[in-house]
């Protein structure tokens, strides 16, 4: 239980639905929404801007591979002992 009101999937509506739905990654493939997305569903546009940036980061234009990328996010996550 997040200390942090939130919006869960079952109540969210327009941009937040949209941005919940259009989720990726490891909770999106077991169907969830991310506590990391939760936190910021009162501000949906801000959410959905967060999302668009993490899109163009990881998959727009780049010199980096897909592959480079992934691993940095991968050691920037375990630098901070993050779990997703």
């Amino acid at each position: 239980m997040p200390y942090i009101k939130t919006i869960p999937p079952s109540e969210a509506t327009g941009i937040l639905k949209q941005v919940y739905e259009t989720g990726s990654g490891p909770s999106a493939a077991r169907g969830k929404v991310a506590m990391v997305r939760q936190v910021q569903s009162l501000n949906p546009d801000a959410l959905a801007a967060w999302s668009d940036l993490g899109a163009a980061i990881m998959h727009g234009p780049s010199r980096l591979t897909r592959r480079q990328r992934e691993m940095i996010a991968t050691v920037v996550s375990a630098t901070n002992h993050c779990s997703y």
